[in-house]
């Protein structure tokens, strides 16, 4: 196994978030092969999880952001993953998450956002993200305006026009990140 230097990695409380690795094909492709993945890309057979895993090694060379996975500080468990993207012809960066099942219900999700957002706003200056979300996808509707995101007018990208929300300006004192 190669480790990633390229990727900048970080912590929140019980969060690692690194780059993705070869070894992350197993337990992404085990979420993306199901209807749990509906709403973020899935469900897709494991070439397309191994594509989209270079992808976001790529974008990250392409773009200077992009996808952590995540994986929880007591375990190393692969929990997820979250991060920036920005595909070609989209008008700016998009905040994405997602969490296998398992672990959704803990504030895990939040959490993870909540780093991301301070860590962006830090580092690259992205302070607003937007997200965009299927509006019938409502656990996900309400998690992000729990963090202050609002509806804003849809966004034109290749695929059409799509519902988006956009973040404020993150707060320091919600979630602390070491790295």
């Amino acid at each position: 196994m190669t480790k990633n230097t390229l990727i900048p990695t970080f912590e929140t409380a019980r969060i690692h978030l690194r780059g993705g690795q070869a070894d992350d094909l197993g337990p992404l492709d085990e979420f993306f092969s199901t209807p749990a993945s509906r709403y973020v890309g899935g469900p897709r057979p494991r070439p397309e999880s191994w594509e989209a895993l270079c992808a976001g090694v790529g974008h990250w060379v392409l773009r200077g952001f992009g996808l952590w996975i995540l994986t929880a500080k007591d375990s190393g468990d692969v929990i997820g993953v979250a991060g920036l993207q920005q595909p070609d012809g989209w008008p700016e960066p998009e905040l994405i998450w997602a969490l296998f099942p398992e672990y959704t219900g803990q504030g895990l999700a939040t959490e993870a956002v909540e780093g991301i957002r301070g860590f962006v706003a830090r580092e690259f200056g992205i302070k607003t993200p937007i997200s965009l979300i299927y509006p019938d996808y409502q656990k996900v509707v309400k998690m992000a305006e729990n963090m202050g995101a609002r509806r804003i007018a849809d966004v034109t990208i290749p695929d059409g026009e799509v519902p988006a929300w956009r973040f404020p300006e993150p707060t320091t004192s919600k979630v602390e990140t070491k790295g």
